[in-house]
């Protein structure tokens, strides 16, 4: 399924179950409403996403992020998360989480690796680390792959999106620039501004 033009994904990453939802309500409040949790600590991550679907489950689209395993999209799809986005490509991972009906947005870096995406049928890919790559690099990916939406994701943030929107990414997951890593409540703060200004920048390129 295609995401809409300039949706912005948060991504908590160290974020304790006890912090999760106060984060995730003050995103949702000021009008982000994807979250990515990643399992780059797994435990932590899981009790996060229950913590969230638990108290936010009717505002909030909950994704699990930094999936490797099998075993993690079954864990994280049983605690709430209804979509998958994985760091790398691998056409295995893809298919098992495309059969347990939630969506997956796979991480590519190469044209060989879209290419394999699109014969899975994926429509969004996740290009990491987009800073590396560059927004030249995404302009010239819309010559051979015009009807595939690229997430950019690694290193995005408010100084540089439009560059990348203009390039051609669609989407964007952001991560510490918009959430803290390890956040608490004492950010909710500076979240909110963030968040604010995320959407405000969106707004202002047409999306």
């Amino acid at each position: 399924m295609k995401l809409e033009k300039g949706t912005i994904i948060a991504i908590l990453r160290g974020v304790y179950p006890e912090n999760a939802s106060a984060i995730a309500k003050t995103l949702v409040g000021n009008g982000i409403t994807r979250i990515e949790v990643s399992l780059s600590d797994e435990d932590l991550a899981i009790g996060s996403i229950q913590a969230i679907a638990n108290d936010l489950k009717d505002t909030v689209q909950l994704g699990a992020g930094t999936v490797i395993h099998k075993h993690q999209a079954d864990r994280a799809i049983a605690a709430g998360a209804t979509y998958i986005i994985t760091p790398g490509w691998d056409r295995e991972l893809t298919r098992y989480i495309k059969s347990k009906h939630v969506e997956v947005y796979p991480g590519v870096m190469t044209t060989g690796e879209i290419m394999q995406a699109v014969q899975e049928e994926v429509e969004v890919v996740k290009l990491f680390p987009a800073n590396v790559l560059g927004a030249s690099y995404v302009k010239s990916l819309q010559g051979p792959f015009p009807n595939v939406q690229i997430m950019g994701v690694g290193g995005i943030e408010i100084a540089n999106l439009k560059e990348y929107y203009d390039a051609g990414c669609s989407s964007f997951a952001i991560g510490s620039d918009l959430v803290p890593r390890g956040a608490t409540q004492k950010d909710l703060k500076e979240i909110e501004i963030k968040a604010k200004k995320y959407l405000a920048l969106m707004q202002e390129l047409g999306s």
